[in-house]
């Protein structure tokens, strides 16, 4: 630990103000910026970028780190800010670290002398952010159907962190649960967890069992011909990232309903999810130098 160190936290959601206080809580000086809308105990709220990046050590932006195609993320500001004039303001030679960062910024970093890590490719981000997805996604389920999901058939497409994950938790609760996957390895892994497999490449011909599906593949997994196999009514969760796995422009069938769950940590357990952001960026920071 190095409670020396002076940390810039700037703009994101109430995930952004409570991993504020929890490095402050860490014995870090903590400066924040674009958080006006949750004050946090023992951190400086500063009055502009240049006084905020002012002798720190490292920079924490949001998870994302953009809004639109040019903003800072910054819904608790009071005002809006240009991404661009954010990274402009962090001194040369100062580590900078962003979740789900853009081409763009990432190159005016470099033509800034700015070292920009993007912390939401970390694994262990990941894997900690799995458990809130999975908890918001049973959530949605429970909360958009009239039935329980003891009993219901329900498909997970894909069989990574989040879908394994959340197979294993709709089993845990009665559910009969399907996994789709792509390779042998994971057809294998699939069945020996007990759950019924099918190929992702081949899934026509199987859906019109299903009462609810959760996509996890950020690819067009869901063309017009499987959504018109859903059953009526059916519910349609994709927790993948943009552009989701329903193909573009595919009609929803009127008794479908899709529901497109984006960053679900930070909507369900802000809490959580700023913890495992605070470890992650607190590895991160230890791996640079910034910390001991």
């Amino acid at each position: 630990m190095n409670p020396s160190a002076t940390l810039a936290v700037v703009g994101g959601d109430v995930r952004q103000a409570y991993l504020a206080a929890l490095l402050q809580e860490g014995g870090y000086c903590v400066r924040t910026f674009a958080l006006d809308r949750h004050p946090i105990d023992g951190c400086c709220a500063a009055d502009d970028l240049r006084t905020c990046f002012s002798g720190v050590q490292a920079v924490i932006l949001p998870l994302p780190v953009q809004h639109g195609s040019t903003l800072l993320n910054a819904p608790l500001a009071n005002a809006v800010y240009p991404l661009r004039d954010v990274i402009d303001a962090v001194p040369p030679g100062t580590i900078a670290l962003a979740g789900a960062v853009p081409f763009w910024l990432h190159a005016r970093a470099v033509q800034n002398d700015i070292r920009l890590i993007d912390y939401l490719s970390r694994e262990e981000l990941a894997i900690r952010n799995a458990v809130p997805t999975c908890e918001g996604a049973l959530q949605l389920a429970i909360e958009q159907t009239d039935r329980t999901l003891q009993d219901t058939h329900c498909l997970v497409i894909g069989y990574g962190r989040i879908g394994a994950l959340l197979a294993q938790k709709l089993d845990a609760l009665g559910a009969y649960v399907t996994v789709s996957a792509r390779s042998s390895r994971d057809f294998a892994r699939i069945e020996t967890a007990g759950l019924h497999a099918l190929d992702t490449r081949h899934l026509h011909g199987h859906l019109s069992r299903f009462s609810i599906v959760f996509n996890t593949v950020p690819a067009p997994v869901l063309d017009t011909a499987a959504l018109n196999e859903l059953p009526a009514p059916c519910l349609v969760i994709d927790l993948a990232s943009m552009p989701g796995g329903i193909e573009t422009d595919a009609p929803v069938p009127p008794d479908c309903h899709v529901i497109h769950a984006l960053s679900l940590p930070g909507k369900v357990a802000p809490r959580s999810a700023a913890q495992a952001i605070y470890n992650t960026i607190c590895t991160i920071l230890r791996e640079e130098g910034v910390l001991q």
